[in-house]
């Protein structure tokens, strides 16, 4: 796990991450982290929790992110996400915690 949490860190996700293939924590909240999700994260196939809330996030969720198969729980509260959720995020048949209030999120979930 990868735990940076509340660190002052800033800037973007680096798309690095995307190759730390046994990854299956990540808690990035309460940082000043701006750009958007890097398409890179998709290949966390170990994934089960992501943590990106208060952030300076912004853009759309990338649709890739229904190739986390194993992802139980997404926060991304908070942050300057637009558009909708991607309906290819209805594969996560193991997600059972969504959290995405304060963003700019239209449509239903899939």
């Amino acid at each position: 796990s990868v735990n940076l949490a509340d660190q002052g860190l800033s800037g973007t996700i680096p798309p690095q991450l995307g190759g730390i293939s046994q990854l299956k924590m990540l808690y990035l909240e309460f940082n000043s982290i701006s750009g958007t999700i890097p398409s890179e994260m998709s290949k966390l196939s170990q994934l089960q929790l992501l943590y990106l809330y208060n952030t300076s996030i912004s853009g759309t969720i990338p649709p890739d992110t229904s190739k986390l198969s194993k992802l139980e729980h997404l926060s991304l509260h908070s942050n300057s996400i637009s558009g909708t959720i991607p309906s290819e995020m209805g594969k996560l048949s193991l997600l059972r915690y969504l959290h995405l209030e304060d963003n700019d999120i239209s449509g239903t979930v899939p």
